[in-house]
């Protein structure tokens, strides 16, 4: 029996023709733009990661002092910066949350209702310390899916420095905030870190079935 393959044309006008090369210059088109869009973006991303270290580091600071001139001990009161994931953790007594850009792995792109999907990168703020919460985790998509589930807030920034970042809130996924990309680094750490001081731990509670427990 003849192999199907060798009725394919192979020769050299084949494989240059025009609609080939048509098709090719499409693709790579396309895939040029995310590239660059991805580039741009994630350097914007990596400004305003390096401020929120800053924000950070003068957060944990001040809060510091202040709990110092009431008498309360700090050692609880810390934060971390790892610049090679990148990641921030932030301890605040009994709070731990934490920042982290690393999950730019490919060009991925914001939804938009009306308007063109916005390539953008992509800082998230989770519950607890990033470093516990990954460890185990095998491969990028582990490690996203662990950052998904614990998930507070995200900030999207464009690629155009002058276009605003977008914040949104996990709990409120339909509400988007507009921040200045030069203003967004430090609004991100303080808002989130208000959104998790300011909560209140309740007990956990069974149903109480009699009173004669």
């Amino acid at each position: 029996m003849t192999n199907n393959f060798n009725n394919y044309d192979t020769s050299e006008s084949f494989r240059n023709s025009p609609m080939v090369r048509e098709r090719v210059s499409l693709i790579s088109a396309h895939m040029y733009k995310q590239f660059c869009d991805y580039q741009h973006a994630n350097e914007n991303t990596g400004l305003i990661f390096a401020a929120m270290a800053e924000t950070s580091r003068e957060f944990v600071e001040n809060l510091k002092q202040s709990f110092a001139s009431r008498g309360v001990a700090t050692e609880n009161i810390w934060y971390k910066v790892d610049t090679k994931v990148p990641a921030i953790v932030i301890n605040i007594f009994w709070n731990c949350y934490s920042f982290t850009m690393r999950c730019n792995f490919k060009p991925q792109a914001l939804f938009r209702e009306n308007e063109p999907a916005l390539f953008s990168g992509r800082i998230i703020a989770i519950k607890n310390n990033y470093f516990d919460l990954v460890k185990d985790a095998k491969s990028n998509d582990d490690e996203m899916s662990v950052l998904l589930d614990n998930e507070i807030a995200s900030l999207f920034v464009p690629e155009n420095k002058m276009q605003s970042a977008i914040f949104k809130l996990k709990h409120r996924a339909n509400k988007e905030f507009l921040l200045a990309q030069i203003d967004a680094g430090r609004e991100f750490v303080l808002t989130v870190s208000e959104a998790i001081c300011s909560s209140t731990i309740y007990h956990e509670e069974g149903s109480r079935k009699s009173f004669n427990i």
